[in-house]
């Protein structure tokens, strides 16, 4: 393998790596997202109760949006370690810049 080939496959390494990051870290400002518009939410909530109308479909569709999003960010995949980039062990912890168990991080980007 030329020296060319070897620069061009760990510079699509690098690429691949970077892309990877760049969408575990739109799947945590997504969550972010929900939880920073959760008084929104609770405000349209409370004047929908106070008007006397149903706030059942805004409530499912909050709850949903946030399990999907939530869900998106559990899953997510280290691209070093392969390993749950948020996760440690049971719980999800999205204020992390960094994987959990290699410490990766995507603060740099």
């Amino acid at each position: 393998m030329s020296d060319h080939e070897k620069m061009s496959a760990k510079t699509h390494k690098e690429e691949v790596q970077h892309n990877l990051l760049l969408s575990i870290r739109a799947a945590r400002n997504r969550l972010f997202v929900c939880f920073w518009t959760f008084p929104v939410y609770v405000y349209a909530v409370t004047q929908l109760l106070n008007s006397g109308s149903s706030s059942t479909v805004i409530m499912y569709s909050y709850m949903l949006l946030y399990a999907f999003f939530g869900i998106s960010a559990s899953v997510k995949r280290c691209p070093e370690c392969h390993e749950q980039f948020f996760v440690k062990r049971f719980f999800l912890n999205p204020f992390r810049s960094q994987c959990a168990h290699c410490g990766l991080s995507f603060k740099h980007l």
